[in-house]
């Protein structure tokens, strides 16, 4: 097979044959042509398939994610016994006796996995041979739920006993806080739910509470993510008591959950010490390093540290596989090109932002769009492309209003003023008056930010505004987004 496809292109066409689904039908959901599709999984044309192209095809393809797993260990495996040239007979056989004695090991595995799935009840603290099957369960059983309202969820969730099971509330805690950062109904949603679910979890009493606090801090985020930092921290100590006061003796959740969360909500409170005191644990502990360290790289970025902030995304980088993370391999790399737009690193930026623009515009997310649109703006400017800086810029501070993001319309206006100051076109920075005077009138932007913007705009009225003003209101403004007490210099 592989002197005729590739692997992704046997195991794409593999899994289309499997869910019945046509060619024609793959290209209407990604929106390429049924002769393009045909290109790819054409069984007499061997075709090396690039990243962004098979993970659109992928996701066209109706699939459990167990199929690829097992797909792809048996395409390697018959690959493996086509790569016997130059082998001696003896060799040759070796290498087949090995496939044959994986494939065995495999389907033995897998009639393992199946018997457990169907035999689980969930009455007692997990088994550590029932946890694979119970996530492999889980899976399914969200592909059941993400269709219905979430009054149908909370019936389903109510009313039988197999939707109570830790592996469920471990997935929709997981898939909360993803949705966090895009849809913050839909997170504060499926954080209820999980409580729901980790109030009828059944087993040792302490479990039980184990479960309650592991779910209850991911209400504790959602609040962090709204602004309510107040009742966030409530929240979150009530989470820690649960979980303090629960036992999960063989770490079935993962240990650095609370941790990281808790990291994210001080950095809100403007604790940056201690959430990296935290986040270290987190990272020592926990079984997602990869996703700590990039929250230590943002924590790192508010507070100025763009270089460390660069070196721990990059560590973070190193660790995140695209397949299985994609959303976090995005994140890490627009957050990597930003602290290197702000270090003065262009070049390096630009490379980021070319490689992950196509999966931003792919994912649709809206917040994703909006910031990689900024970084571009900003690198424009430095590579000496003005007017697009500027076309970009207003585009961006355009969306930002829509989204009410207030502070990020402050940044833009700024930046946006730095490069007309620069280019002498002062009559159309008293035009960005107009946004200020919005930004004053909201109660996005703390007290010491709208004396610095407000220093600014007197100073554009009074025609004595400069582009380094500018800069300097600017530089203080991505200081003091986190950091509500960090006073303006005027001088």
């Amino acid at each position: 097979m592989s002197r005729k496809l590739t692997l992704r292109q046997a195991l794409l066409w593999l899994l289309a044959l499997r869910a019945d689904i046509s060619h024609k039908e793959i290209g209407a959901k990604i929106g390429i042509s049924e002769a393009r599709v045909s290109q790819f999984l054409r069984r007499e044309r061997r075709l090396e398939i690039k990243d962004e192209d098979f993970e659109k095809l992928l996701g066209a393809i109706p699939h459990k994610p167990a199929e690829v797993t097992i797909l792809t260990e048996l395409l390697e495996a018959l690959e493996a016994l086509e790569d016997t040239g130059g082998l001696t007979d003896e060799q040759a056989a070796g290498v087949e006796l090995e496939v044959l004695q994986g494939a065995r090991l495999m389907r033995e595995d897998l009639r393992e996995v199946l018997r457990r799935v169907t035999s689980l009840t969930f009455d007692g603290y997990p088994e550590p041979a029932d946890l694979t099957p119970a996530r492999l369960l889980a899976e399914e059983q969200w592909e059941r739920l993400r269709g219905l309202t979430p009054e149908a969820r909370r019936a389903v969730v109510q009313g039988s006993e197999r939707f109570q099971s830790y592996a469920l509330c471990e997935k929709i805690c997981d898939l909360s806080e993803e949705a966090a950062a895009r849809d913050l109904e839909e997170a504060a949603t499926l954080a209820g739910l999980a409580r729901e679910i980790a109030e009828r979890v059944r087993g040792p009493e302490t479990w039980r509470e184990a479960m309650m606090g592991y779910a209850t801090a991911l209400g504790a985020n959602i609040l962090r993510v709204k602004g309510e930092l107040i009742e966030a921290r409530v929240t979150m100590e009530e989470a820690k008591r649960l979980w303090r006061r629960g036992s999960d003796p063989a770490a079935v959740l993962d240990p650095g959950r609370l941790l990281d969360l808790e990291a994210s909500l001080c950095r809100a409170e403007r604790r940056c010490g201690e959430a990296l005191g935290l986040l270290d644990e987190a990272v020592a502990v926990g079984r997602h390093p990869e996703r700590v360290l990039i929250k230590k790289g943002f924590t790192l970025e508010v507070m100025g540290e763009y270089e460390r902030a660069a070196g721990t995304l990059l560590r973070a980088i190193d660790r995140i596989d695209r397949r299985t993370e994609p959303r976090l391999w995005n994140i890490g790399r627009l957050n990597l090109a930003n602290n290197y737009s702000h270090l003065g690193r262009f070049q390096e930026a630009e490379d980021l932002v070319r490689t992950v623009r196509p999966f931003v515009i792919e994912r649709g997310d809206k917040l994703d769009l909006i910031r990689l649109g900024g970084i571009e703006a900003r690198l424009a400017a430095a590579l000496g492309q003005p007017e697009e800086a500027l076309r970009r810029l207003r585009q961006a501070r355009q969306q930002f209003a829509a989204q009410q993001m207030v502070y990020d319309v402050a940044l833009a206006a700024l930046e946006e003023a730095v490069l007309l100051l620069d280019l002498d076109q002062v009559d159309h920075v008293r035009r960005l008056g107009g946004e200020l005077e919005e930004v004053f009138a909201s109660r996005g932007v703390h007290r010491e930010a709208l004396a610095a913007l407000r220093l600014f705009h007197e100073a554009v009225e009074r025609e004595e505004a400069s582009a380094e003003l500018a800069r300097r209101v600017l530089r203080y403004l991505y200081r003091a987004r986190y950091d509500e007490d960090l006073p303006f210099n005027a001088s």
